[in-house]
């Protein structure tokens, strides 16, 4: 297996065109993460890592796909997001140590109701304090282990949160960067959802990131969040496999 270099990146793309594997683009950009392949004149097969995602695709052996796996779970968090035929192999060889779970993606280059954004932002309770993410905020974030939110936040992050008396509630910003926009990551705190916290969060980052001109990717982890992203403007494109390591 070849460890691909950035300026060969662009001979991995044809593998990695259907749309569950858009958050690997950040690898292709080169802008984080890694690549790997059998051939770089002509690949049969490439896995791409970026933070604790793997995306694997094309014609690949039981063999190879094991090797592919054993340096996955070194991250104790891993997702594996392959292909429809690789799943299965994984499945057969894996069954007890996957956990298979539905994801679902989300249609790119959505029109946005500007309009409709901002009154989600002027409908949050006033008893909630909705700030974007400075240096300071980002730290806080980090070391409260409140959410992945992209590493570098000062120079390449984008995002907002929510305090309730100083208490931080909700981070709604950038995770995986491309290089002309982001992919979104969204939490808020249990005990104040359903409270339009998440609509408001998630509507002033699309505001903030229209107006500097970065595209906005939104892949959903379960229906809730599809739901969300609906409610913004986004509309959902198909539903795919991901698989969670879980260490037995």
């Amino acid at each position: 297996m070849i460890e691909v270099n950035k300026n060969m990146l662009n001979k991995l793309r044809p593998l990695f065109k259907d749309i569950r594997f858009y958050m690997g683009r950040s690898v292709l950009d080169g802008m984080l993460g890694e690549a790997f392949t059998d051939n770089l004149d002509s690949p049969r097969y490439a896995y791409l890592h970026c933070k604790s995602y793997y995306f694997i695709n094309g014609e690949i052996t039981e063999e190879e796909l094991k090797e592919i796996v054993s340096k996955a779970i070194k991250n104790e968090k891993c997702v594996i997001i392959p292909s429809d035929e690789i799943g299965k192999v994984l499945e057969k060889l894996y069954k007890e140590n996957f956990y298979k779970k539905e994801r679902y993606s989300i249609k790119k280059n959505p029109s946005f109701d500007k309009n409709k954004l901002q009154s989600f932002v002027k409908k949050l309770n006033p008893i909630y304090e909705l700030k974007d993410i400075d240096k300071e905020l980002s730290e806080r974030i980090k070391k409260e282990n409140f959410r992945n939110i992209t590493d570098n936040f000062e120079k390449h992050g984008i995002g907002a949160c929510c305090l309730y008396n100083n208490e931080l509630v909700g981070v709604c910003a950038s995770n995986i960067i491309y290089n002309d926009g982001i992919e979104v990551n969204i939490r808020t705190k249990e005990g104040y959802q359903r409270q339009g916290i998440a609509a408001a969060m998630a509507s002033k980052l699309i505001l903030d990131c229209l107006k500097c001109d970065k595209k906005i990717s939104w892949d959903a982890a379960n229906l809730n969040s599809l739901g969300l992203a609906e409610k913004l403007g986004f509309e959902y494109d198909s539903t795919y496999y991901a698989y969670l390591y879980q260490n037995k």
